[in-house]
């Protein structure tokens, strides 16, 4: 009597044990127990790419929009006129210098015009005597050749105290113009410093577009090329436009830039993270990355059923760290489990 109450017993606990994992692939739960197991679910969406790599970037702007204010000759600088991020327009003043330099470069001009106009009048002299047959033709020509030559000493010396546009007043001081349109990106002189001939004085951007660069492995370098999507944090697509081809010696990775769209709320210099994606093969599906579950080296995601959710084996494409990309049997429509991911293995397994 004992042994049959024991058979009985042993039955009833089987009838209300799941099937084992190799068997059972469905996990049947009411509406109130899915609820209870604060188990949610997400759509999934059908997606024509698939992640290549999760790479960190640095936000700038294009490199032919980056404009350098230099100083033609060393000296001291007196005055900066501008602050940055303030909008300057092409001649605006942006900074003064004193410079012993300027000092010499305006005597020696002085001097070369002094010797100009000298050779000049000689010349004239001799080509008035060699017409009257009164001089040798050749020391006319002779001093003609000098005027040229001098000539060119004061034109050099005129493009020199002209260079960069600046503005040259009195006792050796001068002025730094923008030579472009633009925002102030950086001052990278203050009042009292010395500064070198063709120093960088003020940084300018001349666009707002901007650029993200990239240092990618070299294991990645042949998976993407200009043209593919690539997923900025806040949902936003940019696109690759270029990819090096050669690796640094020290990163061993190569330099990829990336255009960002109109208006991106990034700034020059900060850092930000880019998914890169290519154009997917087979069709593919995006999913929360936490719904993605490894049970015996089989994939699986867990889709919503009528009678709770059913263990569907699919291929991993691709997974970051908040999306995944599989390719399996699921219809368009299909909703899949993004938490409550351990609750369901344990069911599934029979525990």
């Amino acid at each position: 009597m004992r042994r049959a109450i024991l058979i009985k017993g042993s039955a009833a606990v089987l009838a209300f044990c799941p099937a084992s994992t190799s068997m059972a692939r469905d996990v049947r739960l009411s509406p109130d127990q899915v609820s209870k197991l604060e188990i949610k679910v997400e759509a999934v969406r059908p997606t024509s790419s698939e992640l290549v790599a999760v790479l960190p970037a640095t936000v700038v702007r294009p490199p032919n929009a980056h404009i350098v204010a230099t100083a033609p000759y060393a000296g001291t600088v007196t005055q900066v006129l501008v602050l940055p991020g303030q909008q300057v327009s092409t001649g605006e003043l942006i900074a003064r210098v004193s410079s012993r330099d300027l000092l010499e470069a305006q005597s020696q001009l002085a001097q070369a015009q002094a010797e100009l106009q000298n050779a000049d009048a000689i010349a004239r002299r001799l080509r008035t005597l060699a017409d009257k047959q009164l001089k040798s033709e050749f020391l006319a020509e002779e001093a003609e050749a000098q005027v040229a030559k001098v000539r060119a000493v004061v034109d050099r010396h005129k493009g020199t105290l002209e260079l960069n546009g600046i503005v040259a007043g009195e006792g050796g001081e001068y002025a730094i113009p923008a030579t472009h349109d633009g925002v102030v990106a950086q001052i990278d002189v203050m009042p009292g410093d010395k500064i070198e001939s063709m120093a960088a004085v003020v940084s300018l951007d001349s666009s707002e577009d901007l650029w993200a660069e990239v240092q990618v492995p070299a294991s990645v370098v042949a998976k993407v090329k200009p043209g593919d999507a690539v997923k900025l944090p806040d949902g936003e697509e940019g696109r690759v436009l270029s990819v090096g081809t050669v690796l640094d010696a020290k990163t061993r990775s190569a330099i990829m830039y990336v255009e960002l769209p109109k208006a991106a709320p990034y700034l020059p210099g900060q850092m930000i993270s880019l998914s890169l994606m290519r154009a997917v093969t087979a069709q593919g599906f995006s999913v929360p990355a936490r719904a993605v579950a490894r049970i015996d080296d089989q994939v699986i995601v867990f889709v919503r059923t009528e009678d709770g959710f059913m263990a569907q084996p699919v291929d991993l494409l691709a997974k970051s760290q908040s999306e995944a990309t599989i390719s399996g049997n699921l219809p368009a429509d299909a909703q899949v489990a993004s938490s409550g991911i351990p609750q369901l293995e344990q069911l599934l397994a029979g525990n």
